[in-house]
């Protein structure tokens, strides 16, 4: 459930200070019983107690303690197995150092080699690479059962089950098997049960890409396989002078609540299909009283399709149906759409996608008339970072016969521990009512955030947008650059919600427009975060119009004779994730606007207070 609420609820009743109140003590509550995964290091999805059983991935560090790359819950607790260098050698009390543990050789510990008599302790010599299963006695010592030397892989490894844990979320957090110490820290990775390829597909499909309803650790599982899954969502905002003038009647506040369930079915190891419905109810209020003025209410088929993961090649699956068509920055693509897509997905290198989006039922009327072919191609740096290139094609059976064509180059990723950046630039063209398209726009920028530097993690955002204008209005050639009209532009920045990242007020589509960005964020182990960000607007080319804004437009409208269209800054709270089902988050914004506007110079205001539950 997601809520707003208005100055006019505050000065109304006092129920809505209480709801605030609550809101706040939420956001700042810095002890919750663990941390949670959302606001922490990727490692605390695991719920760490002592006697489960884990798989490490890493290597020895000099300060005596095993450092953990890449982490995977086992599902029986085990003695030790331990896989590394032999660190040291003693012939005459019969043991051998591993991983800064003394294991003793008995009579009954055995070499598995294919010739198991050729192996024995003398054979063995210091820094070569060994497995060894273990048992510990009742004084707490190492034994070795089982001991392989020969064929032995040269990474190091762990499993066994956790005799202690001290996890809070703090990089470093200690974990601790019978006395060998294992340090998580920022790069310390969840390791897939079924390599890094399913968890890349996990990240595009979700549940349909588990190969068992069983897999998942949310929803209900139905029988053998159905897994069922819901969330109910609200949302109650309140926007004012939105026209840039004292005008009551311009003002709104209105509640949206909304449930969603998702089935997931898993026909094969390889097939599965999913289904998700969508309900939503509005209810518009009056401003002083909250009386509700009007409602609606919508139900959509919002996913309806089958997956056909490695077809005929492990990383190639091919999504039939509606679909949801996600990226990280929503800077192309965030609806659900009507669609035929490959995907190419590897583990490392090159990647790929070609889609045919057709207006099967759409669920936009906008989109009835569109017809899109799109194509990318990419490759993967490491599992944060990845740049690609894309073509997107669109036929238009309408009577605008608005048909561009964007071709683009766009980086997403981690150049650096502490950074994530983006670089998206695209050039339209194309034709639109009769006029040939010579657009283009630049979106860049990062976010940086230091590591290990405590429980409160501050962060620094810097960016800068432009989408070019056009230069004479009506001439056979336009220059002003469109988005797709399936692009959302959300992302998180230096929090832990997504925000509109040109402006939860304006919210402008990068189409004329030259936008300047910096915010400033702290992200709290606990998962809750504060965050602030300005942003600059300016017209790239006068224009008296301006294009898929938050404003009411007329009487909006820029007068033409400025470009400075104001400033806006947005302040965004959100608390931790309780019970991993739980979680609120208020944003209040506002945009000042500049000479562009004059002589409307109101300042628009909007609050919003959301609350989001996993049933």
């Amino acid at each position: 459930m997601k809520i707003s609420i208005d100055r006019q609820f505050f000065r109304t009743t006092p129920i809505g200070w209480i709801i605030i109140a609550i809101a706040l003590v939420c956001v700042l509550l810095v002890n919750p019983e663990r941390a949670l995964a959302r606001g922490g290091p990727e490692y605390m999805r695991l719920n760490y107690v002592a006697g489960i059983a884990l798989e490490v991935k890493g290597h020895w560090d000099t300060s005596g303690a095993f450092i953990a790359e890449d982490i995977e819950q086992l599902p029986n607790p085990r003695s030790p197995k331990l896989r590394g260098q032999i660190q040291s050698i003693n012939k005459s009390k019969n043991t051998l150092t591993i991983l800064g543990r003394t294991i003793h050789l008995t009579k009954s510990t055995r070499f598995v080699e294919p010739e198991p008599t050729q192996t024995t302790l003398a054979s063995l010599k210091v820094g070569q690479h060994i497995e060894v299963s273990c048992t510990i006695r009742d004084d707490g010592s190492w034994k070795a059962r089982k001991i392989k030397s020969k064929n032995v892989k040269t990474s190091s490894k762990i499993k066994g089950s956790i005799t202690q844990v001290s996890v809070d979320g703090t990089a470093p957090d200690t974990l601790i098997i019978h006395g060998l110490i294992i340090i998580l820290n920022e790069k310390t990775d969840i390791n897939w049960p079924r390599g890094e390829l399913d968890k890349l597909e996990y990240r595009q499909f979700k549940y349909a890409a588990l190969s068992g309803a069983e897999l998942s650790d949310d929803g209900v599982v139905i029988g053998k396989g159905l897994l069922l899954t819901a969330k109910y969502r609200g949302q109650m905002e309140n926007a004012s002078e939105y026209d840039l003038q004292q005008n009551f009647g311009a003002d709104r506040s209105d509640v949206q609540p909304g449930l969603r369930l998702e089935l997931t079915t898993f026909l094969t190891e390889n097939i599965s299909g999913l289904a998700q419905v969508r309900w939503r109810k509005r209810y518009a209020l009056d401003t002083d009283s909250l009386a509700v003025l009007s409602e609606s209410k919508e139900l959509n088929i919002t996913q309806l399709y089958v997956l056909f993961r490695k077809l005929g090649d492990p990383h190639l699956a091919l999504q039939v149906g509606r679909q949801d068509f996600d990226e990280p920055r929503e800077w192309l693509f965030d609806d659900y759409l009507d669609a035929i897509r490959f995907h190419y997905i590897a583990t490392e290198g090159f990647v790929a996608q070609a889609a045919l989006i057709v207006s099967v039922s759409p669920i936009k009327d906008k989109f009835d008339s569109w017809t899109d072919y799109f194509a990318q191609v990419g490759w993967r740096f490491d599992k944060h970072s990845v740049t690609n290139a894309y073509v997107l094609k669109r036929k238009d059976t309408s009577l605008r016969n608005r048909e561009p064509i964007w071709w683009g180059l766009r980086y997403f990723g981690r150049p650096a521990p502490s950074f994530r950046s983006w670089f998206d630039i695209a050039i339209m063209r194309g034709e639109d009512k009769g006029r040939s398209q010579s657009a283009w726009a630049v979106d860049f920028g990062t976010t940086y955030r230091p590591v290990n530097i405590g429980a409160v993690k501050p962060s620094l955002t810097v960016g800068y947008a432009i989408g070019s204008g056009d230069k004479v209005s009506g001439d056979p050639e336009s220059q002003e650059f469109r988005q797709t009209g399936y692009q959302d532009n959300v992302a998180t920045l230096g929090g832990v919600s997504s925000v509109r990242y040109y402006g939860e007020a304006l919210n402008p589509e990068l189409s004329n427009i030259k936008i300047l960005t910096a915010g400033l964020g702290a992200v709290h182990q606990n998962g809750a975060s504060l965050e602030t960000i300005y942003h600059s607007y300016k017209q790239h080319r006068l224009d008296p119009d301006l294009a898929k804004t938050a404003l009411l437009n007329p009487p909006a409208r820029p007068n033409g004779s400025s470009v400075d269209l104001g400033w806006g800054v947005d302040v965004i709270a959100t608390s931790p994730e309780f019970w991993e089902r739980f979680q609120l988050r208020y944003t209040l914004s506002v945009f000042k606007p500049g000479l562009a506007f004059d002589p409307r110079q109101e300042t628009a205001l909007l609050n919003r207070l959301n609350v989001d539950v996993t049933l």
